[in-house]
């Protein structure tokens, strides 16, 4: 038995809002269907919806963050005549908008309400070109985000909170601070006094995320989030980005790398990064085995980084590590492909990996053209992993093939998934995932002309069961798989 996941995202451009002076915005509205659904609505009613609530809304002195929430509710209560009753469990609104007079930063409201009419709010704000006095003065980009206890009725003007946070950085007291303790200070400062933000019991936490590029001392972007909760502890996440990392297997390959390091909460000293990120980059380029698979490769460097915790200066104070390898085609394997792998402290291990086809005719709508992106997420403490290629090419040639062109995209997708995931074995991967999803992302068309992306998400209940109970909704193979599934 399987069970089956979907949301549907229309991304809308350019839309005008009639408050703070009138905006124009971007705005991502993102559908999520109950489990196991497979008759889907047509979204185009809830697209035009939206339009016309935020083209004609009444009130210009609200802030973002009651639009958004504004239009998650009118969404639900207007549910019957969106062919969205009795089948969604959550509709959320993304509002996008460059700056203006008023708050001349990029800001970011989102509102997502479940079917029991529950409501959470999260904002963002970015404040760009920020000289921040550490490590000799560099350029920093930092994003402010908001989370809010559920269902806050009245939001703060933020502009306080922006004012202070671009003062607060750009005459940072400490040049001898990394980054890490700048973030965290900063959190910390927000979340230790609500009050003077007018955030007093309405904030869940609030995140402070520092970005700047390579310099002398560390020669990669690198990126820190802290997260701060009133009255609890801190949270901090470190990213250093590496690329074009030449990496000797499958015939010699140059690669973009990600290390994630996730600190133990409440830490008050960290570590150099420059060590670690040395480490990898020598692990990387001098690979022992050129036979291994990306799989490999990604859960060694974490193991190694683990097994020399002291020396790298991390023993006892990291709660995660994380190494993403992405990669462009090569020639066994013609798709940009992407190997994620995350160790705990408690050496537990988990892998996913994901794979990207561009440019995808699939003849379904008139005939469409798109990307998708599928996506393995591996059973914890794999020892190995299978040859992605079968499953890669089956994919393209199903999506290629699809046989019914009057299906939505969430019907494609929920297929594919459902397909894969029901014939495990076929791709080697029975017993071995805990789920499978793929994307699929289209430009504007005729029918609906905005970007869209349906992604579905197969989970193996009963890895066993090969057979869906709604077998004739997704019993759809081309016709060369369906012979070596009858060999089988």
């Amino acid at each position: 038995m399987t069970s089956l996941e979907q949301s549907q995202r229309i991304e809308l451009e350019d839309i005008f809002v009639p408050v703070q002076g009138g905006i124009v915005n971007d705005v991502v509205i993102n559908v999520e269907p109950i489990s196991g659904i497979t008759n889907f609505t047509n979204i185009v009613p809830v697209t035009n919806f939206a339009k016309f609530f935020l083209n004609n809304y009444p009130n210009p002195n609200d802030f973002y963050e009651n639009v958004s929430k504004n239009l998650t509710a009118a969404i639900f209560h207007n549910a019957e005549i969106l062919g969205l009753a009795g089948k969604t469990n959550s509709v959320s609104v993304e509002m996008i908008r460059e700056p203006i007079s008023i708050l001349p930063y990029p800001f970011v409201s989102q509102s997502i309400q479940n079917a029991n009419g529950n409501t959470e709010q999260f904002t963002e704000l970015t404040i760009k070109n920020l000289v921040i006095p550490v490590q000799g003065g560099t350029i920093a980009t930092a994003n402010i985000s908001l989370d809010f206890v559920d269902n806050v009725a009245a939001f703060p003007d933020i502009t306080p909170l922006a004012n202070f946070s671009q003062s607060y950085l750009t005459t940072y007291g400490n040049p001898n601070d990394f980054y890490e303790k700048v973030s965290q200070n900063l959190a910390a400062t927000i979340s230790n006094n609500p009050g003077a933000f007018g955030l007093q019991g309405i904030l869940n936490s609030v995140s402070v995320e520092l970005g700047r590029g390579p310099n002398a001392a560390l020669p990669h972007p690198f990126v820190v989030t802290s997260i701060a909760t009133p009255g609890g502890g801190l949270d901090q996440i470190v990213k250093v980005e590496i690329e074009d990392l030449f990496v000797p297997v499958q015939g010699g390959t140059v690669n973009d790398v990600v290390l994630t390091i996730d600190y133990a909460n409440s830490l008050g000293t960290f570590p150099d990064i420059s060590p670690v990120t040395n480490f990898v980059k020598s692990f990387l380029s001098d690979y022992p085995n050129p036979n291994d698979f990306y799989e490999n490769i990604s859960k060694n460097v974490t193991t190694a980084i683990f097994n020399n915790a002291a020396g790298l200066g991390l023993s006892g104070i990291i709660d995660s590590i994380s190494i993403e390898l992405s990669r462009d085609p090569i020639a066994i394997l013609p798709y940009s492909f992407v190997s994620e792998n995350t160790i705990t402290a408690a050496g537990n291990n988990q892998q996913v990996v994901k794979l990207e086809l561009e440019d995808l005719l699939i003849p379904v709508q008139g005939g469409t053209v798109a990307n998708g992106t599928l996506t393995l997420d591996f059973v914890d403490n794999s020892e190995s992993f299978p040859d992605i290629t079968t499953l890669a090419n089956f994919t393209k040639d199903y999506l290629t093939n699809y046989p019914n062109p009057n299906d939505f995209y969430e019907n494609v997708s929920q297929n594919l998934t459902a397909t894969v995931v029901n014939n495990a074995g076929a791709f080697g991967l029975e017993g071995k995932i805990d789920s499978l999803s793929l994307d699929l992302e289209r430009g504007p068309n005729a029918g609906l002309p905005h970007p869209f992306i349906s992604t579905s998400t197969a989970i193996p209940i009963a890895p066993s069961n090969p057979v869906l109970a709604n077998s004739e909704s997704f019993e759809i193979f081309p016709q060369d798989f369906a012979n070596e599934l009858a060999i089988i």
